[in-house]
C-alpha cells in the first residue's frame, strides 16, 4: 500500500530521513501532483540519487485522483556511507568428543596433569600409554582429540621429548620445573 496525499512535495531532509532506513525494494511516494514544478529542489534531490544509482524513479496515475500522479522512488542495493556493513557472526564450533575419546581423555589427562603440576618433562607416547593403560595409538590420537577440544596445548620443543604441553584448565605446563 502506498500512502498519497494530492498536492504534497516531500523536501530533501524528509527524503535524506527515508534513504537513512531504506532497506532495498523500500518505495517512497515523494510527491503526489499533476507535475514537478520546474527547478524543484525535490526533483533535482532526487533525480541526484537516481544518477547515483541509489533509487530508481517512476511516476503512475494516482488511484484517488486520476488528475494526479505519484511520483515514486524505489530503493536499489547500492549501499551509501550512511549503509551500516552487514558482517556474517563468527562462531566457535566445539567439537564433541566420541565416547572413545571421552574415555582416553578421562585417562590421559590425570596423567598429564601430575607431570605438569611437578613441572617433569611431557612422557613419550609409550610411557603415557604405559600409565594410562592405553595403546600408544590411543594415546596419540587422544592427544590430538584433547587439543582439538582446547583442554591441552601442545607447544614443539627440543630433546628430550620434542614436546611442552600446557594444561588449559590450569595454566600449568609439563616440562618446567615449578
Amino acid at each position: 500500500m502506498i500512502d498519497e496525499t494530492p498536492g504534497v512535495i516531500a523536501e530533501p531532509d524528509r527524503i535524506d530521513a527515508w534513504m537513512e532506513i531504506a532497506r532495498t525494494g523500500d518505495r517512497f511516494v515523494y510527491a503526489s501532483r499533476q507535475f514537478l514544478p520546474t527547478g524543484c529542489r525535490t526533483g533535482k534531490h532526487m533525480r541526484l540519487l537516481a544518477e547515483r544509482g541509489l533509487v530508481t524513479l517512476s511516476q503512475a496515475r494516482s488511484t484517488l485522483n486520476a488528475d494526479f500522479f505519484n511520483y515514486v522512488a524505489q530503493r536499489t542495493a547500492k549501499p551509501t556511507a550512511l549503509t551500516r556493513p552487514t558482517r556474517t557472526m563468527l562462531v566457535l564450533a566445539e567439537p564433541a568428543l566420541s565416547q572413545d575419546e571421552a574415555a582416553i581423555t578421562d585417562a590421559l589427562l590425570p596423567v598429564l596433569s601430575r607431570f605438569a603440576h611437578h613441572g617433569r618433562p611431557c612422557p613419550t607416547d609409550r610411557q603415557l600409554a604405559a600409565r594410562a593403560k592405553l595403546t600408544p595409538e590411543q594415546v596419540r590420537d587422544g592427544l590430538v582429540a584433547m587439543a582439538a577440544a582446547h583442554l591441552i596445548r601442545i607447544q614443539k620443543v627440543s630433546a628430550p621429548t620434542q614436546r611442552r604441553i600446557i594444561i588449559v584448565a590450569t595454566g600449568q605446563i609439563t616440562g618446567i620445573a615449578a
